[in-house]
């Protein structure tokens, strides 16, 4: 690309960035690669200041509203305490958890106190995960997992991890990713129009365009917004820890907290090490083995990822680097030594009663209930059935027989044993449910398909549509069954709807109809 083309590219791409982003964002990316630490910003009390840091509501931005013009924004991610994981799909909520989240919603409530603004409403979610994490997600929720309860060692080690999710409420830091999503469609889009302008007599000018936007587009995906997201969990740690000494708790628990999650990057650590061993174990193979072919072509598709991979590594750098749990613990270390907050981690820590509310009467029992359900999924796995049974059967205790995710293990217990039957009156009472998750109607719909019940397979698609919504997606998969249950003329309906819809559903219903009538021909009458 010439100079005189490449000079009007810049200058857009740029504009598209101040436009959508603003100074700030660029101000933020400039303090996190200047390696200038967050609390050194701010020259008092955090909570003092964090009104004025509160992020404004993306909703009512003209960037979203751009951006929603143009294409549906995606939703925001989640934020997790150790500021890397998003929200698990599939996260479910641990049955009978209500005395767990009584108490977390007590000690929220103390820290809550100290906010000196308008408290949002908050609603605490206990999930049956067994890691240990929290995370603040969209619309005032903030998600538990029974791993937290199980691991902590007293109260004041859940209230620290609790201000810090509450502070990411606070501090509407779920807009951010809102607003990174918006300025993404729009910069798209932007480019879009861009190169479509392009003269078709000069393809080499569209084509360098695009390069260029692809690089733009990783640096901001790989690092400008993490780099944002950094700067974000270093605030709810400054807020957290704020709220956790003004509410009266030790102040040191946020240490052994930051040992935990240490001790987790080390663990993510060997292991991306040791895919990236096995990966150079396989080529290596491959060319001693004299498939030099198949070797070359797995190195060059780890070179030809290099700048996506340098990228990813700067922002690896810049979210789990600079912002490891030993640079948060230094950073909270040293904010709390300038402001003199020493009283705090000389407090007594209340251990006894968190041991009296987590580990007897109701609670355990939840936490138990769930122990033994993982405990069964691996018994199951491992061809150890009866135990497996038997573990299953003290789950059920208690007027827990309907929970959706016990029948679905149950559903693989009786699946292992050959018992069809029980196996699907296992997922009939699962989606009576209403915390019955989408899997749960995915298995029926294929026991039912599977054993030549197409209309029942359909009853329970219906049920799944009426319950997640989403009909569209579920078009290929209707069409096929409505086929099987010699309904055609509905199906041939079900396509023309499908095509109206436009997109690659369209390909995917015109497959399912040709294979679906295909296989009917076949199918004796």
């Amino acid at each position: 690309m010439t100079a005189a083309l490449r000079r009007p590219l810049v200058p857009a791409l740029l504009g598209l960035t101040l436009l959508a982003g603003g100074c700030k964002s660029l101000d933020t990316l400039t303090t996190e690669l200047s390696g200038k630490r967050t609390y050194e910003s701010v020259p008092a009390r955090f909570v003092e200041v964090a009104e004025q840091r509160r992020l404004p509501d993306a909703g009512g931005s003209s960037l979203t509203a751009l951006a929603a013009s143009l294409q549906k924004p995606s939703a925001a991610s989640a934020r997790s305490l150790d500021g890397r994981d998003p929200l698990p799909p599939g996260t479910r909520e641990l049955a009978g958890a209500e005395p767990l989240q009584r108490y977390a919603n007590q000690i929220l409530a103390r820290l809550l106190k100290a906010w000196p603004h308008a408290k949002p409403s908050v609603t605490i979610v206990v999930t049956n995960n067994p890691a240990y994490v929290a995370e603040a997600v969209p619309a005032g929720t903030i998600l538990v997992s029974q791993g937290v309860f199980v691991n902590s060692e007293n109260e004041d080690e859940l209230a620290f991890i609790l201000a810090h999710e509450v502070s990411h409420l606070l501090l509407n830091h779920m807009d951010a990713d809102r607003q990174h999503a918006a300025q993404k469609t729009v910069e798209d889009t932007g480019m879009g129009t861009l190169l479509s302008a392009a003269p078709r007599s000069n393809p080499d000018m569209a084509r360098n365009a695009a390069l260029i936007y692809t690089t733009y587009r990783t640096f901001q995906d790989t690092v400008a917004h993490p780099s944002w997201a950094r700067q974000q969990e270093d605030e709810a740690d400054l807020l957290g820890f704020d709220l956790l000494e003004k509410a009266g708790y030790n102040t040191n628990v946020f240490q052994v907290v930051m040992e935990r999650f240490a001790d987790d990057a080390r663990k993510q650590s060997a292991k991306a090490e040791e895919e990236r061993k096995i990966l150079e174990d396989q080529i290596n193979a491959l060319m001693q083995s004299g498939q030099y072919s198949a070797g070359i072509n797995a190195a060059f598709k780890e070179l030809s990822a290099g700048p996506s991979k340098i990228f990813g590594e700067i922002g690896k750098q810049l979210r789990m680097g600079h912002n490891s749990a030993e640079q948060r613990f230094a950073d909270l270390s040293a904010y709390a030594v300038r402001e003199q907050l020493f009283e705090g981690a000389a407090r007594d820590k209340n251990t006894v009663g968190y041991e009296k509310v987590v580990f007897q009467g109701a609670a355990l029992k939840a936490l138990s209930r769930s122990v033994l359900v993982q405990r069964a999924e691996s018994l199951i796995a491992k061809e150890r059935l009866a135990e497996a049974e038997a573990a299953l059967k003290e789950v059920a205790k208690g007027g827990f027989e309907s929970d959706p995710y016990l029948r679905m293990t149950y559903y693989r217990l009786h699946t292992k044993q050959n018992r069809p039957d029980l196996a699907v009156k296992d997922l009939e009472i699962a989606v009576k449910s209403a915390s019955a998750p989408p899997e749960a109607f995915d298995l029926l719909i294929a026991e039912h398909r599977a054993a030549g019940r197409a209309s029942q397979a359909l009853v329970a698609l219906d049920a799944k549509d009426r319950r997640f919504g989403g009909a569209e997606r579920g078009y290929p998969l209707r069409i096929r069954l409505l086929v099987e249950a010699g309904r055609t003329p509905e199906a041939g309906s079900v396509v023309e709807r499908c095509r109206a819809v436009r997109g690659p559903l369209v390909r995917e219903c015109d497959d399912a109809w040709s294979q679906a009538t295909v296989a009917s021909l076949s199918r004796p009458q």
